[in-house]
């Protein structure tokens, strides 16, 4: 199994580094979402915007959602997971960075973003289907 495969019936979300923080925590609070990718105005991936970088950089700091830009509070781009690796080199990749969520790109175009919560879900569904083959070999 590959990147592409876990989101591969998902919406890419993202926001432009233009729209206010506001707008962000509106878009992620309807999605039920506790990250956005973040793109400039030719499509490019600058930056991710995080659940905790609203309270750290905003919320704390008393300062005004509705006017402050995205593109002043994002948290840089550390790592990125390609569609082509696995969710295994994605858990060590989080693990590294100390992130919960990865953008997922294919070359140099953003695809997507993938949360701890998918991998979760991969290795449920991988340990269930051990469990039947299991299951078929003892009953044999």
């Amino acid at each position: 199994m590959f990147i592409r495969d876990v989101i591969q019936d998902r919406e890419p979300y993202s926001l432009r580094a233009s729209a206010s923080v506001l707008e962000a925590a509106e878009f992620m609070a309807e999605r039920k979402i506790g990250a956005v990718c973040v793109l400039n105005d030719e499509d490019k991936l600058i930056g991710v915007f995080s659940e905790r970088d609203l309270l750290s950089r905003v919320v704390v700091l008393r300062r005004d959602a509705a006017t402050i830009r995205l593109g002043e509070v994002i948290s840089e781009l550390r790592a990125v997971i390609r569609c082509d690796e696995t969710p295994h080199q994605a858990l060590e990749r989080m693990e590294k960075i100390g992130s919960r969520h990865l953008p997922v790109v294919d070359g140099e175009k953003f695809v997507g973003m993938l949360s701890i919560r998918d991998l979760l879900r991969v290795q449920l569904s991988e340990q269930g289907d051990e469990l039947k083959l299991l299951h078929e070999y003892i009953s044999q």
